[in-house]
């Protein structure tokens, strides 16, 4: 999920969303093959569908957050290597599909 779509003080735990990316507008690529290396080497995900926002939202972030982030939710992914994430900065790339290599 990108982290411009929550609200300044919303927390990504209640979010049920697994990663937070800054800077990337991860909803538009649905199709895409991407990568992203915390400095342990690239783990690539295939992004499959949108994540649409169910009503949880309105409860953990705000009245109307489940509207406000209809197309907006974040993506499924479904991870194609093992590798390790961390806490922190990351290198972000689409390695195939949508504006692969921008």
């Amino acid at each position: 999920m990108a982290a411009e779509s929550l609200p300044a003080d919303a927390d990504l735990r209640h979010t049920r969303r697994n990663i937070l990316l800054r800077g990337v507008d991860i909803d538009s690529c649905v199709g895409a093959t991407i990568s992203l290396d915390c400095g342990a080497g690239p783990v690539e995900f295939a992004v499959k569908r949108p994540a649409r926002p169910c009503a949880w939202m309105d409860v953990t972030i705000g009245p109307g957050a489940q509207r406000a982030l209809r197309g907006r939710g974040g993506v499924r992914c479904t991870p194609l290597s093992d590798g390790v994430l961390t806490l922190g900065p990351a290198t972000f790339r689409v390695v195939a599909g949508p504006d692969a290599g921008s």
